[in-house]
């Protein structure tokens, strides 16, 4: 089976040195998000909580929290529905989570009001809801920055700086500490010790890191050091190249600090803890085990809230808005994921890196015509940009204009400047293109140069042996590396089944039937797969059981090809006829 293509999501993150484990640890800050509740049927509170439970589980925070608070007014001594209506209400960034905190006494409650009295000013009180934070070893590490910014506001700026470098020198996250104190340093107008905190922090992590080459850019050009500032840029835009249509912007920014004020000091702090988790999940190696999975999804609802409380206190701070638009689209809210994003300032340094996340976002929810012309817009003005010009082929395939996307990812790749790891999915691209065109000399030979680019990459490695699997080539190789596939992603049920199809049709009956049998746990409802098994058991003579399986098959809204198999083999069985393994070429 060929896994679906996705478009390429943008996260925009920091990059600090820290080898903790945290998503897998025990975070304090966020809760289960998603407790079934107790509900006696009461008139006009009924459908609005089954409504917002139904919205819980699918992510949508906004529309949870909304309609948890209809029924919150029905039943406001409810402390269990209060509770949760106030947890969507901060993950939706919702106003009302500040008079609902007052009421809650865990974590969450505590960093909502801290941050109602940071926005107030109020820096004592902000100061004593940060001084008490959980136990766990991620906000061990990280609530010292808050409470040194809650101090440096009230004026207290000797023992905010004395816990800043405390926490730079040998301790984990030191990189992100002598960062903040060289941004505290900056705002109390020591340019001297500024400077020095600054390249200690470069020196941790070199242009990796967007705060960094803005602030300690900013100190080289008022240095007369405008070289290093632009090299600064450089490899920042190096190590995420998805920043290459905003360099230039980049640049000219830097001609102004981008902190104002400590409440924009700790909104960054707030960022970086995001950025940090986000980061802990990504590395972690797919699990099955379900406490694992409610660690990571507690964890992605944490980076949210952090997210939520820096936009509250820098509504224009793009990489948070770029961050948390992703993980909105990530959870399939679209709508979500762009509104966030808006609006866009014309003097902010990401404004093209943003108005593309707002195309890719209008494409995929349908908005085909916006999305080109935005796309087309932008390609206008940046007419060597590859990446633009990727959104436009990906558009293009999306719509099915295979011809078109062929050609643009042609000059996608004669655009790009660097062939190396990062192009593989242009290859994919364009190959699946290629293919959808029945051209399959071209996409076949794209396929092995993406493999040469990443060649333990198992979407890859999936389409060339399922595809090889399906034209009855080199079936024995096909198998090979779809099990290469399979070691590399076993949680990939439609790899599975690809590697499931390939023993079938290398006569390995049982091992077959295993496979699909494995596949189908993954993915019940997937009409392609519950094709295969039935074929699978016919094979092997357990003949009502693929007559089962098929006629599963037709409930699952096959597409009309996949459907004329499957009448096709029930046709076949009635007749008591072989079923053929290896499929047709359409």
């Amino acid at each position: 089976m060929q896994c679906p293509r996705f478009l390429c999501t943008i996260f925009l993150s920091i990059s600090m040195i820290a080898e903790i484990p945290l998503a897998s640890q025990a975070v304090a800050v966020a809760q289960d998000p998603d407790p079934v509740l107790s509900f006696e049927h009461k008139k006009g509170g009924y459908g609005d909580y089954l409504a917002a439970v139904f919205a819980a589980r699918t992510d949508d925070s906004d529309m949870a929290s909304r309609l948890y608070h209809n029924v919150l007014s029905l039943r406001p001594t409810d402390n269990d529905l209060r509770r949760i209506t106030f947890y969507h209400s901060v993950l939706a960034g919702n106003d009302i989570a500040v008079q609902l905190a007052k009421t809650q006494k865990d974590p969450v409650a505590d960093l909502i009001m801290a941050n109602d009295a940071i926005l107030k000013g109020q820096w004592q009180d902000a100061y004593r809801y940060v001084s008490r934070p959980p136990m766990d070893m991620f906000s061990q590490m990280t609530y010292p920055l808050l409470q040194a910014w809650c101090l440096y506001g009230e004026g207290n700026k000797d023992q905010a700086l004395a816990m800043l470098i405390k926490n730079s020198q040998g301790k984990p996250l030191s990189a992100l500490y002598t960062l903040h104190t060289g941004i505290m340093y900056s705002l109390a107008k020591d340019d001297d010790k500024a400077g020095a905190y600054f390249e200690r922090a470069n020196k941790s992590f070199p242009g990796e890191d967007m705060l960094l080459t803005q602030t300690y850019g900013n100190w080289l050009i008022r240095h007369h050091r405008a070289g290093k500032a632009e090299a600064m840029v450089g490899n920042l835009v190096k190590n995420l190249p998805f920043l290459q249509v905003s360099a230039q912007d980049i640049k000219n920014d830097l001609q102004q600090f981008p902190l104002k004020n400590t409440q924009q000091a700790i909104a960054q702090v707030y960022l970086a803890m995001a950025s940090l988790l986000q980061q802990d999940i990504a590395s972690q190696p797919p699990d099955s085990n379900i406490d694992q999975k409610l660690a990571n999804r507690i964890a992605l609802h944490t980076e949210q809230i952090f997210l939520r409380l820096a936009l509250k206190l820098n509504p224009d701070l793009s990489s948070a808005k770029m961050m948390l638009s992703g993980i909105l689209a990530q959870e399939k809210n679209f709508e979500a994921a762009k509104d966030v994003l808006l609006p866009i300032a014309v003097n902010d340094p990401l404004k093209t890196v943003m108005q593309l996340r707002v195309a890719r976002l209008n494409a995929l929810l349908d908005h085909n015509e916006q999305a080109e012309k935005e796309i087309k817009t932008l390609i206008q003005d940046y007419p060597l940009s590859a990446d633009i010009r990727q959104a436009l082929a990906d558009l293009y395939f999306d719509q099915k204009q295979y011809q078109k996307a062929a050609e643009t990812y042609s000059k996608v790749l004669e655009l790009t400047q660097l062939m190396d790891s990062s192009v593989w999915p242009v290859f994919f691209a364009r190959a699946a293109s290629y293919e959808k065109l029945n051209q399959w000399d071209k996409a076949e030979k794209d396929l092995k140069q993406a493999l040469v680019f990443a060649p333990n990459e198992p979407m890859l490695l999936n389409f060339l042996g399922y595809s090889w699997i399906l034209k009855g080539k080199n079936t024995q190789e096909a198998q090979e590396i779809l099990q290469k596939a399979v070691d590399i992603a076993p949680e990939e049920g439609a790899i599975r089944d690809s590697l499931g199809w390939a023993m079938l049709v290398n006569n390995q009956l049982d091992d077959a039937v295993k496979q699909l049998e494995l596949a189908a746990e993954t993915i019940p409802q997937d009409p392609e797969l519950n094709y295969h098994l039935g074929v699978a058991y016919w094979k092997t003579g357990r003949h009502q059981e693929a007559i089962n399986q098929w006629n599963v098959a037709l409930t699952c809204s096959p597409t009309p090809e996949e459907k004329e198999l499957i009448l096709n083999a029930l046709q076949s069985a009635k007749e008591n006829k072989d079923i053929t393994v290896i499929t047709p070429e359409k």
